[in-house]
């Protein structure tokens, strides 16, 4: 009995050891060899938790932000490329704030990467470090040279910045003007010192989409952050939006006015009905003939007069004679004047009274009362760039980045070029003096002057070459005429002698009647 009670407990260790086994292949997971983010369940391979099968059959890490800058190497976990960090390698890397620095002497942090250069009198090696050299502390330049076949050449520490024309300065490359950036279509280009990087356009948002971040539409109206008038329909579009007045109501879709005579009168908050019906206007009545018939008014000024001779004298002896004669006189006035007044001959005397004085009064239309937002963000005036000038406009943003303004660069053009920029007058603004406001700044020493003038007048109406503590300034300008209304307002930028700075323009506003504030001028 021993014999067969040895073998039984062997038999009986050996099931529970290789259930146990089996139990283990089931629910542990073990890493196979060969293939990243491959484990084995049991006898079957499949992609690991955290790793997802591709197209190809591979097994791919998953990373639920993203990352930017970098690959996706594990569940969650972002490999970075040089010169960027972060959990998601959004963030830009200072390599000169590393320990030991990786520059000699001085070193320049940018976007993604570095730049190293050296004190004057030493030359750049390829390994961040600085030699002496007698022929370059000679030459004077400002970021560092080098010598080439026997000849110094100064040296500028990024592809952004290029020899100034003293050949030993740096001066910044403005990738943004001259097309030298590589920003997509729906982002644009923010000028830095010696780089440049993309931002999302105006009305659009950087979200992180189907495994990239991507410039995705703002809708303005949705989360209510249009400008519309609340008697205007707001209408989003692909990077802004458009305001459309309501039926009843007409104007830009910024600022709406009720119609007058309008089918669709809308109901006022606050009105009462009979308030309401008191605007109604009355339907004309047609006044009855007076029986006795009634002598004619004759005023010398605003004094009453009156007839001294009687009624139904008159003298009708030579008429005959005298009616050819008096029909080809009328004929005559009467294509003089085209308006079609009546003719009345200086010798006629008044059968009711002495003669009367005929007086024409003019009366001048009420001037429509407006105000004209022809701001470059979201303004309703049309602008338009002068084809016979010098250089262009181009477009700059605030420091907030959101809102941009238009300006001239110091660094563009030569010296006495002009950039103008027409604002074209709409009917409206033609029918009487209006204020003009807009801002402006004139930054830089010598950088240029600023002007405006009326159509293409060769004379300007207001001019400034400098603005208070190089700061925003604000303009009021009353614009008048007496025969004939300008058809366009002129913002001229002319290039001075400075090249670091601009002129900028911004905000500009046409309110109807005269300017208010006691230090505007007056044209």
């Amino acid at each position: 009995m021993q014999p067969l009670s040895w073998i039984g407990a062997l038999f009986f260790l050996f099931y529970v050891s290789s259930g146990s086994a089996d139990t283990n292949r089931v629910r542990r997971q073990v890493p196979a060899g060969g293939q990243p983010g491959v484990c084995r369940f049991g006898r079957r391979l499949e992609c690991c938790y955290g790793w997802k099968k591709n197209s190809k059959g591979q097994c791919e890490a998953q990373c639920e932000h993203g990352c930017k800058h970098g690959e996706c190497v594990g569940p969650n976990k972002c490999k970075c490329y040089q010169g960027y960090t972060g959990k998601t390698c959004n963030q830009d890397l200072n390599e000169c704030g590393l320990k030991p620095r990786p520059c000699e002497h001085r070193c320049m942090n940018t976007h993604g990467s570095y730049m190293c250069y050296c004190l004057n009198g030493y030359t750049l090696m390829p390994d961040g470090s600085c030699t002496n050299s007698r022929t370059c502390s000679l030459a004077h330049c400002q970021y560092g040279c080098e010598e080439v076949q026997g000849e110094i050449r100064c040296l500028c520490p990024s592809a952004g910045l290029q020899l100034g024309p003293d050949e030993r300065s740096c001066v910044d490359i403005d990738e943004c003007v001259t097309g030298m950036n590589l920003c997509p279509y729906n982002r644009q280009c923010v000028n830095t010192f010696g780089s440049y990087y993309c931002k999302c356009q105006n009305g659009y948002d950087l979200t992180y989409v189907s495994g990239k971040y991507d410039c995705v539409d703002n809708d303005e109206c949705a989360a209510n952050t249009h400008k519309c008038s609340h008697h205007a329909v707001c209408l989003n579009t692909q990077g802004s939006y458009k305001c459309k007045c309501k039926q009843g109501f007409r104007g830009s879709g910024f600022e709406c006015s009720a119609i007058p005579d309008s089918p669709v009168r809308p109901r006022l908050p606050g009105k009462l009905d009979n308030e309401q019906i008191k605007n109604v206007i009355p339907e004309p009545q047609v006044t009855v003939p007076p029986q006795i018939r009634m002598q004619p008014f004759d005023y010398d000024g605003e004094t009453y007069i009156g007839g001294s001779e009687k009624v139904g004298q008159v003298d009708f002896t030579n008429v005959g004679e005298e009616e050819e004669e008096d029909e080809e006189e009328a004929d005559v006035d009467n294509q003089l004047n085209p308006r079609g007044d009546v003719f009345i001959p200086e010798d006629f005397e008044s059968v009711f009274g002495p003669p009367t004085e005929v007086k024409e009064i003019e009366i001048t239309p009420a001037q429509e009362e407006f105000l004209m937002d022809c701001n470059f963000d979201q303004g309703a005036c049309e602008w338009v760039q002068d084809k016979d000038d010098n250089v262009d406009w181009s477009v700059s943003y605030h420091e907030n980045g959101m809102e941009y303004y238009m300006a001239m660069s110091g660094l563009l053009g030569e010296k006495k070029d002009q950039a103008r920029l027409k604002l074209l007058l709409s009917d409206r603004a033609k029918q009487g003096s209006f204020c003009l406001t807009f801002n402006y700044r004139v930054t830089g020493n010598q950088v240029g002057s600023l002007r405006v003038l009326l159509n293409n007048n060769a004379y300007p109406v207001w001019e400034q070459s400098r603005s208070q503590d190089q700061e925003w300034q604000t303009e009021l300008l009353t614009v008048a005429w007496k025969n004939q209304a300008p058809e366009s307002i002129i913002f001229e930028a002319e290039r001075g002698n400075g090249v670091r700075g601009e002129i900028g323009l911004d905000n500009v506003v046409l309110t109807s009647g005269a300017c208010q504030e006691e230090d505007a001028a007056i044209f």
